[in-house]
C-alpha cells in the first residue's frame, strides 16, 4: 500500500493538505474525489500498456485498506502540462479552422480570461521540445515503402510508369490530412494492404496498382506509429513525472492526428490543423526531417509522409541527384478492390 499510494500522489493529494477552502464544513472551489474513486484512478494509471493484467480482486482490497478521505488533483489551481497541452491544441484547431488560416501566429492572446492557456506560438514551442526530449521517437525510415494509384478499369502494368506511382504534379496535388492542395508531398505506407486500403478510401474506382519503393539515402522521419511506453506512476522521480505527462500527452495528440475524416466536402477544413502541424515538422523542427510516420485511419499499419514532391520519385535506371525514393524493378502489382463510399451529409 505504500507503494501504490506513491502512485495515487502522483496524480492526488489530500485536500486538507492543498489548502482547499471549506464554507459550512463542505469544500469548495475544487473538484472532490473519494478515496475509492482515487484508488480506481491510480490503478488504472498503474496498468499502463498492460490493461489485460487487470485483477478486479486486488482492487477491491485496494479500495477497503485506503482510509476514507477527500482527495483534489495534485497543484489543483493549476492545469497540469498534459492539460495545457492539450487545451492549447484544441484552442489552435478551433483558431485555424474557424477565425483565421494563415496570421495565427500574431493572433492575440488573452491570458486574463484563459488562466494558463496557450497561444498558438507557446503551443508550437512546447511541443517542439516535448518532441525533442523523446529523442526515440526520431529514427531512420526503414525500406521498402508502398505507394499507389487507383484506376478506374483494370490497368495494363506494362504501361504503368515511376510518374503515375510518384507525387501528384503540383497543379493536381489535393488537399490531403497532411498537406494542403497545391503542395505536392510523397505519401505511402509500410504495407501492401494498408497502402490500398488508404488509397481505396478515398475512390470509387475498382483497381488499385501498387508499387514498392527503397531510398538510395538515409530518411529522418519522426515516428509516430511507435510512442514509448508510458513511465511507471510508482516512479516519485520529478524527471519521470515530466515523462509521464509528455507521453501521456502525445498519445492524446496522435489519436486525435489520426482520427479518420468523413468525407463531407468539409474535408479541407478539418484538415487545416494536421497540415500546420506538418509544415511545422517540416520547416520549424529543431532537427532537420524528411517526413513522418503516423498510425493509418484505414488500417492498423502505418502510413508515412515524405516532405518529397513531384520528380523526387525515379526507375532504377534513372536515378539523379534530386531522386528520394527508387521504385523497386518488378515490383509494380495491381489489386481488386471493394470499396464503400460513405454517402455525403444531406443526400
Amino acid at each position: 500500500m505504500g507503494l501504490f499510494m506513491a502512485g495515487v500522489r502522483h496524480f492526488y493529494a489530500r485536500a486538507d493538505d492543498e489548502a482547499v477552502l471549506r464554507d459550512e464544513g463542505e469544500y469548495v472551489g475544487a473538484d472532490i474525489y473519494a478515496s475509492e474513486d482515487v484508488a480506481d484512478d491510480a490503478f488504472l494509471h498503474a496498468l499502463n500498456d498492460h490493461p489485460d493484467a487487470a485483477q478486479d480482486e486486488l482492487l477491491e482490497d485496494i479500495r477497503a485498506a485506503m482510509v476514507p478521505d477527500s482527495w483534489v488533483r495534485t497543484n489543483w489551481l493549476w492545469p497540469t502540462h498534459h492539460e495545457r497541452l492539450s487545451d492549447g491544441w484544441k484552442a489552435f484547431k478551433e483558431l485555424v479552422k474557424h477565425q483565421t488560416r494563415f496570421l495565427f501566429i500574431r493572433w492575440p492572446q488573452d491570458h486574463s480570461d484563459h488562466w494558463g492557456e496557450m497561444s498558438p506560438v507557446e503551443f508550437f514551442d512546447s511541443l517542439a521540445k516535448l518532441l525533442d526530449n523523446l529523442p526515440e521517437l526520431i529514427v531512420d525510415l526503414d525500406a521498402p515503402i508502398y505507394r499507389g494509384r487507383m484506376y478506374l478499369e483494370e490497368p495494363d502494368l506494362k504501361t504503368v510508369e515511376v510518374k503515375d506511382l510518384g507525387p501528384a504534379p503540383i497543379d493536381k496535388a489535393a488537399a490531403n490530412r497532411m498537406s494542403p492542395a497545391g503542395i505536392s508531398m510523397f505519401y505511402g505506407a509500410k504495407d501492401v494492404h494498408t497502402a490500398v486500403a488508404e488509397i481505396g478510401a478515398h475512390s470509387s474506382h475498382s483497381w488499385a496498382v501498387i508499387g514498392e519503393f527503397t531510398a538510395p539515402m538515409v530518411l529522418r522521419v519522426i515516428d509516430l506509429s511507435n510512442l514509448p511506453l508510458l513511465p511507471s506512476i510508482f516512479d516519485s522521480n520529478e524527471k519521470s513525472k515530466a515523462r509521464y505527462e509528455a507521453v501521456s500527452f502525445l498519445r492524446s495528440f496522435v489519436k486525435e492526428l489520426t482520427l479518420p475524416i468523413v468525407l463531407d466536402g468539409r474535408e479541407h477544413i478539418d484538415y487545416v490543423p494536421t497540415q500546420v502541424f506538418t509544415e511545422f515538422l517540416r520547416y520549424a523542427f529543431p532537427e532537420p526531417l524528411d517526413g513522418m510516420l503516423f498510425p493509418s485511419a484505414q488500417s492498423t499499419g502505418r502510413n508515412v509522409v515524405l516532405f518529397s514532391g513531384p520528380g523526387t520519385c525515379a526507375a532504377p535506371d534513372s536515378v539523379g541527384p534530386d531522386t528520394r525514393l527508387v521504385l523497386t524493378a518488378g515490383s509494380i502489382k495491381k489489386y481488386r478492390v471493394t470499396t464503400v463510399i460513405k454517402p455525403t451529409v444531406g443526400t
